[in-house]
């Protein structure tokens, strides 16, 4: 046996339903050179459906594997390239928009910001599909971009209200990878490569240089059927359908009585036999011709390529590829190619099986045999010494290790989709704009615009479209969203005068909203119905305020005002309330007629209303020579005289400074307050100050 040097050689397991396959071999050159290969098969169905059932079973198959190699070659093998079943992924497909207020020029920080969102979606559908199972985003593609409702194939520099995205996501459980790992580790292997089975089918058979096709590889196998979409240099996508040779084995064995080995048998002979010979269950031989089986098994067939069909339609948005590639045993199973073929309406010749004699930059040194099912063990070796797409690139995230799968050239974007972050905290949302009423017209404020997050690659600031290679390091300093405007009256509303009103001050214009009376500081609400009013007069103030003017009368310094009087800035602004108790119904009307036609610079009342005054019935006035009246808690002596005093003519009698006022005048007589127009009496207790 030739000797190899242990370095040099690649040693990689595809563990499959049905069988493991080890592959060995080297590199030279651009070639991949095969020195030996070990097939076995699982002794009990402990694999179902790609998935490891038993894991100290299939380690015990994978151990026997290594150790037949190991002997024949005279090395010992501590680490292995593996492959995560394709099988196990899941897709989801999503769409997403983005509006924009006003018409926008689409840039690309808006389309990564579409995508990254689009992803988030997809996660969510996951899981909501009611499986407790831990998923990973594998990869995504774009199926189609639309610009308003017009598809279009790039986005950028457009301009336009609205961007939509129709997207497809793959998922990973997490739960395969750590069942292969555990596989390995049992048959003292470690794990130096990671790939998926369909990435590795695709690496064998589908050169690069071919990828700018758009291609569909199809590796059939015994539980399930992958898929995987190459467009544009690169593979776009990954699905499955769980129906495959199994299904076709089965259909014979309930036909025929005959158990699942000798199905298989059967199954692989209607290919290249006219005739079929088998013993069933009980016994009986039986010789029918392939022809009658193949009719047995052939709605089972078409159901089968048909799903795969339909997946590839939608994994490939909705149009048939170029062409599909066909691997796996359950390729050459009876008349697969054609119907597929006839299910994308593509020509027979489009869709191919393709085996180890179709393999580029491939050599054989043992004689493997020529057969589709080998594509995928040869595929997880090449890729690996190819050293493209052969792993996963580990690179840290705010100091969180993240795991990628090299599925394509990895960016910023595909790490951080892989840590979780949320799209909003990469691209901020602008604040929401602002709509109110404003004297019945609308108006619109616009949000700010957000701080959009800062990307340091290995401490230097990039995009988030730059690539990654392993090792790097990413620190994101999260997005800051923009703020919804805050507006206030007052940065809107000029002020024009202060009104003081009963020591309540007012800010002129008045301003309403939604009909009640608002501060300046008032912050502006969604749809608020904002009234501007403006004040000149006293009689507008009142009405503004709802304020009637009967049995009231409004004073400065004491003098009564009339309802044209023009308000000044910083009017202070007393109202007294005429007491129809204290004078005759038919007098209320003289009285307060003669009190507002007071002149200026008097605060006694004319003669001719003191004769009104006189005429009413006042009691308890004594008939004494003079009346004392305590103000402020000094006696005041007052003369009698033939008219009444009223509270107003006290400020002739006491030196209290009305003309720099210092607040509001408080009126207080008998600890009830009091007006101006009120009666005084013998005895009577006044307190008079400012309110500040």
């Amino acid at each position: 046996m030739k000797a190899y040097l242990k370095e040099t050689l690649c040693f990689g397991l595809d563990i499959g339903t049905r069988t493991v396959v080890g592959v060995v071999g080297y590199r030279d050159g651009d070639e991949f050179v095969l020195v030996d290969y070990e097939c076995r098969a699982h002794e009990e169905r402990a694999m179902m459906d790609g998935q490891i059932h038993d894991i100290q079973k299939v380690a015990r198959v994978v151990y026997e594997v290594k150790i037949a190699l190991e002997k024949r070659l005279g090395i010992m093998f501590k680490e292995v390239a593996i492959a995560a079943a394709g099988r196990a992924l899941t897709t989801q497909m999503v769409e997403v928009v983005q509006n924009f207020d006003e018409m926008h020029e689409v840039t690309l920080a808006d389309i990564h910001h579409l995508e990254l969102e689009g992803v988030e979606k997809a996660k969510i559908k996951q899981q909501e599909m009611g499986t407790e199972t831990e998923y990973y985003c594998v990869a995504y593609s774009v199926v189609q971009y639309y610009l308003e409702d017009y598809i279009i194939a790039n986005l950028e520099g457009h301009k336009g209200h609205q961007i939509r995205a129709k997207m497809i996501a793959t998922f990973l459980p997490k739960q395969v990878i750590d069942s292969l790992y555990a596989v390995t580790e049992r048959a003292e292997l470690t794990v130096s490569h990671l790939t998926l089975e369909p990435i590795a089918a695709m690496n064998a058979v589908i050169p690069e240089q071919i990828r700018l096709l758009n291609l569909a590889l199809v590796d059939i196998g015994a539980g399930t059927s992958d898929i995987a979409i190459t467009k544009e240099g690169s593979v776009a996508a990954y699905g499955m359908i769980p129906n495959a040779g199994d299904e076709v084995t089965e259909a014979i064995v309930h036909k025929y009585l005959v158990d699942f080995n000798t199905a298989e048998t059967i199954k692989k002979q209607v290919i290249d036999h006219a005739t079929v010979e088998f013993t069933d269950i009980i016994g009986i031989s039986h010789s029918v011709p392939a022809e009658e089986i193949g009719k047995v098994i052939e709605s089972t067939i078409d159901a089968m390529t048909c799903q795969i069909a339909e997946r590839i339609l939608r994994l490939n948005g909705d149009t048939s590829p170029n062409a599909v590639f066909c691997v796996g045993g359950g390729s050459q199973m009876y008349h697969v190619t054609q119907k597929i073929a006839q299910h994308l309406g593509l020509s027979e010749e489009r869709v191919a099986v393709r085996s180890t004699k179709h393999l580029v930059k491939f050599k054989d040194e043992v004689g493997m045999v020529d057969s589709p099912e080998m594509i995928t063990p040869l595929g997880i070796c090449m890729t690996m010494i190819q050293d493209k797409f052969n792993q996963f690139t580990f690179v840290t995230v705010n100091g969180q290790k993240v795991q990628l799968l090299n599925a394509k050239k990895l960016t910023i974007l595909d790490a951080i989709i892989a840590v979780g972050i949320e799209h909003s905290a990469i691209f901020p949302k602008k604040g929401n704009t602002l709509m109110f009423k404003l004297n019945g017209e609308r108006q619109r404020i616009k949000g700010e615009n957000g701080v959009p997050a800062t990307i340091l690659l290995n401490g230097q600031e990039a995009s988030i479209q730059e690539h990654i290679k392993d090792g790097d390091i990413l620190q994101v300093e999260l997005a800051i969203n923009g703020m919804a405007p805050e507006l206030t009256i007052d940065t809107f509303v000029e002020v024009e005068k202060r009104i003081n009103l009963e020591d309540q001050t007012y800010v002129l214009p008045l301003v309403k909203v939604n009909g009640q009376l608002v501060s300046r500081s008032y912050k502006i609400l969604p749809s608020d119905e904002v009234e501007v009013v403006h004040i000149h007069t006293l009689e507008d103030l009142l009405s503004a305020l709802e304020i009637s003017m009967d049995n009231k009368c409004i004073t400065k310094e004491f003098v009564p005002l009339k309802g044209d009087y023009v308000l000044q800035e910083w009017d202070h602004l007393l109202i007294d309330i005429i007491d129809s108790k204290q004078m005759h119904e038919e007098d209320h009307d003289l009285v307060k007629q003669s009190v507002v036609e007071l002149e200026e610079d008097s605060n006694e009342i004319p003669y001719e209303v003191i004769e009104d005054m006189n005429s009413l019935e006042v009691k308890d006035v004594k008939k004494s020579e003079s009346m004392y009246i305590t103000v402020n808690g000094e006696v005041v002596t007052l003369p009698v005289k033939e008219s009444a005093y009223i509270f107003a003519s006290i400020f002739d009698h006491i030196a209290f400074d009305l003309s720099k006022p210092q607040g509001t005048i408080q009126l207080v007589r008998n600890n009830q307050a009091a007006a101006l127009t009120d009666i005084l009496r013998d005895g009577d207790q006044l307190e008079i100050y400012w309110k500040k």
